[in-house]
């Protein structure tokens, strides 16, 4: 056989969880044993999974502990790797926004804030897709909107505005009438996060709105964060000759008498906020931005590394075989690699037993990880997870 050697990709690192790529030549050609930082390999580079007749001692998680050798075997084949990016999940956010006549002021301050609010979100290195449900009167200028107002400050695919009147008590019914305008903005493979701003209550309860949310199609919304800027006081609060101290809901409007920024305490809304670990800001704080601050600070922290890696393009003169992938996990702190096994079915074969599979089996452009394996990378953040090319893929032990 002739020894032409790999060449290897390199892609920016994003996380401490990486993923090492490299490609074959083909089933006829083998590649020598230089690494790509020019060191010798023996074997794989990366070689402790076994083949299909090996003895795997494989996990509820799709992952092996190592063992011996067999048909396929990563440690009869040479590789040469390459370092690449593990990306966070993308976030989708829908935002609905009262724009009653009491809420003028507070409109304002969203309008003013989201820009910021996604900057803060997309800085951190997750594409983001906001949703806007508003009337009009909220314009978003760039560069997250487009700043034409009157409606047409979209500016696709980053942002969406559903221009559609949100009322004192009917934001949560208009989220889910809405679904089919801001359908097309959402990703099924990323976060999904809901933000309401209003400084009346829901006529929606909280159980009726997360039932009928999951209930649409296609089911993409298990999981979702809620948060709310909302009054976090009951209007009665208020009331009497003069304000009760430290309370930012109450204010004097002359000499005599009290008055409330809220009409009415967001109880629904915190309720939902809770039940998904959200955020519940203080309208009547009136100070919106270190608001906007902790939502965006949410939405980040529920973001985890998407266990999805592409598949680079070979170089001129060398073939990709799907037949001949593998991949390994290496647990933080620990030298030796795992297989994770591919399941030949695709996603409906992942079950309990975990393992990885392509986006598309006839013509593969992404490497899919189950979730059960997902789950346990995401939770090893020191983990590393190496894609190998170039020997034959082995396959959930039957």
């Amino acid at each position: 056989m002739s020894t032409k050697p790999f060449i290897a990709f390199a892609l920016v690192c994003a996380s401490p969880l990486v993923v090492v790529l490299a490609c074959s030549p083909g089933n006829s050609v083998e590649p020598d044993d230089t690494t790509s930082s020019g060191t010798k390999s023996n074997g794989s580079s990366n070689a402790s999974a076994t083949g299909s007749g090996g003895d795997s001692g494989s996990s509820s998680s799709g992952f092996a502990a190592g063992g011996g050798t067999g048909s396929g075997g990563f440690d009869e084949c040479f590789g040469v790797s390459s370092t690449a990016t593990a990306e966070k999940q993308p976030a989708d956010i829908i935002l609905a926004v009262d724009t009653s006549g009491s809420m003028s002021e507070e409109s304002a301050e969203v309008q003013q804030n989201l820009n910021n609010f996604a900057t803060i979100i997309t800085n951190s290195g997750i594409d983001v897709h906001v949703v806007l449900i508003a009337d009009a009167s909220v314009c978003i200028p760039g560069p997250l909107g487009s700043g034409a107002c009157g409606g047409a400050d979209e500016s696709l695919p980053a942002y969406r505005h559903v221009v559609q009147t949100v009322n004192s008590n009917d934001a949560l019914q208009v989220i889910l009438t809405t679904y089919p305008q801001w359908q097309p903005s959402l990703r099924p493979n990323a976060t999904k996060t809901f933000l309401v701003v209003s400084d009346d209550d829901s006529d929606m309860s909280a159980s009726a709105f997360t039932s009928q949310l999951l209930a649409l199609d296609p089911p993409t919304f298990q999981g979702f964060l809620f948060h709310g800027i909302v009054a976090n006081s009951d209007v009665l609060d208020c009331f009497g000759f003069t304000c009760p101290m430290n309370n930012p809901c109450c204010y004097a409007p002359g000499p005599f008498g009290c008055s409330s920024y809220g009409a009415a305490e967001g109880t629904v809304y915190k309720e939902l906020a809770m039940q998904t670990m959200g955020i519940s800001g203080d309208l009547c704080s009136q100070e919106f931005d270190p608001i906007f601050q902790d939502l965006a600070e949410g939405v980040i922290s529920a973001s985890q590394l998407a266990c999805e890696y592409a598949i680079p393009e070979p170089p001129m003169g060398e073939t990709f075989d799907p037949a001949q992938v593998n991949v390994l996990y290496t647990p933080g702190g620990q030298m030796m690699p795992q297989p994770i096994y591919n399941v030949p079915g695709g996603a409906q074969d992942c079950g309990p037993q975990g393992g990885w599979y392509y986006d598309d089996p006839v013509n593969p452009t992404m490497i899919m990880i189950c979730p059960a394996s997902c789950d346990a990378l995401q939770n090893d953040p020191m983990g590393k997870v190496d894609v190998e090319f170039g020997c034959e893929t082995v396959t959930v032990p039957q």
